[in-house]
């Protein structure tokens, strides 16, 4: 997963980023058969430059690659603009990627990004709905229309039309209500990286006695080497972008209750609650192992791993990349 978050304290720039991040999915595109895709993410406004167009990043990928399929996970779909246009991007990245193309969206939870963008949180979750309505009529390949609060569509269609028939949709679900809307539309879930793996266990179960027939994906955060090595890049990303005042970051404790994190100074970031099973760190046999754990105890269909560690060097990067493909995912074989 990419984020393209470029830190200054690291040194990287993000012209630089993006040019080695593009050749990063190239060569595992020709060289790491064990991977199937590559996602993007999407957050606004963050001074180290988080991608705020997944979109485009998307129309790149398929450029530079000739079998790995492109997933978002997810795009801010109530700040896109109107929805029959994202539908059409998403075919436009298709036909590009000869039918590689996923989308994934949510609805968004940051008030400073909604503020941006001129429109009120709380009406996130009907734009979202009203949102998805449109896509899914308009990856039916057929004229419609639609009229709702926040969105109008008379006679649209989406030409031209996609390969695949339909694209595949991939929906974030952190609540009961929201994996329940999965399962009612028919599409797939998706778990964030925040979660341990007793809960994502209880979301996945619950998903699929509901009668969500869809896939599953869990995101995580990886590394394959020494923790010394990614920790002062781990400590970046989760006692400054995921702590206040970005407020992005909630966990659950042992008994199960939901607690925000509100300080970036929370011990909570120190102690092996945190530690255990929310990440996938060491060496490639460690690795493997963890990996291993996860198809086995959670059954689900992708596993997303997070190696693009805002401020890692390339060189390194592409060091854990030849890892995971010559070291790792053999022994998974």
């Amino acid at each position: 997963m990419y984020s393209m978050q470029a830190p200054a304290r690291f040194g990287v720039r993000t012209v630089d980023l993006y040019r080695e991040s593009l050749a990063q999915i190239a060569w595992v595109d020709e060289h790491a058969p064990g991977v199937d895709s590559v996602w993007l993410t999407e957050h606004h406004g963050f001074a180290d430059g988080y991608m705020a167009s997944p979109m485009v990043i998307a129309g790149a990928v398929a450029a530079r690659t000739c079998r790995l399929r492109i997933a978002q996970g997810i795009v801010l779909l109530p700040l896109y603009g109107h929805p029959l246009r994202l539908a059409e991007d998403s075919a436009a990245i298709d036909l590009l990627s000869g039918g590689r193309f996923e989308l994934g969206v949510g609805m968004g939870y940051r008030q400073d990004e909604f503020d941006a963008f001129g429109m009120e949180l709380r009406t996130r979750k009907g734009r979202f709905d009203e949102g998805l309505d449109i896509i899914e009529r308009a990856f039916t390949g057929e004229r419609f229309s639609y009229e709702g609060r926040y969105y109008d569509a008379m006679g649209a269609i989406l030409t031209p039309q996609p390969v695949q028939q339909p694209i595949p949709i991939w929906l974030g679900a952190a609540t009961p209500v929201a994996r329940r809307r999965i399962v009612d539309r028919n599409h797939n879930l998706l778990i964030s990286l925040l979660t341990d793996i007793h809960h994502t266990k209880a979301q996945f179960d619950e998903f699929r006695a509901a009668g969500g027939t869809g896939r599953t994906a869990l995101i995580r955060e990886c590394w394959i080497g020494d923790v010394s090595e990614v920790l002062p890049h781990l400590h970046y990303t989760y006692r400054e972008v995921y702590a206040p005042p970005n407020a992005m970051f909630a966990v659950r404790d042992p008994d199960g209750r939901r607690r925000q994190i509100t300080d970036a100074a929370d011990p909570f970031y120190d102690s092996p609650e945190f530690w255990t099973d929310r990440f996938i760190i060491g060496d490639a046999a460690t690795v493997a192992a963890e990996i291993a754990r996860y198809r086995d105890e959670l059954g689900i269909d992708e596993l997303v791993l997070r190696l693009a560690h805002p401020g890692v060097s390339h060189e390194r990067q592409m060091q854990a990349l030849r890892d995971l493909s010559e070291d790792v995912l053999p022994r998974l074989a």
